[in-house]
């Protein structure tokens, strides 16, 4: 049974993966490599209370400072 996370997570996932133009196995690859599914999940009783693309926008931005650095 999937429950109430999982389906948020799909649903960040998909918002992310349109948001870069990539597709969302792409997606999931990324944030795996780059720990943003574990900060999904870390966070999840404080993200799930924001909106998507706030989320998703989030991971992007966080993507890009570790990229930065």
């Amino acid at each position: 049974m999937v429950n109430q996370q999982e389906i948020w997570v799909s649903m960040i996932l998909s918002v992310y993966a349109k948001k870069l133009g990539i597709t969302i196995s792409k997606a999931a690859e990324q944030l795996l490599s780059d720990g943003g599914m574990s900060y999904l999940e870390d966070c999840y009783e404080a993200l799930h209370t924001q909106s998507n693309d706030d989320v998703a926008s989030e991971l992007i931005e966080m993507a890009k400072e570790e990229t930065a650095q």
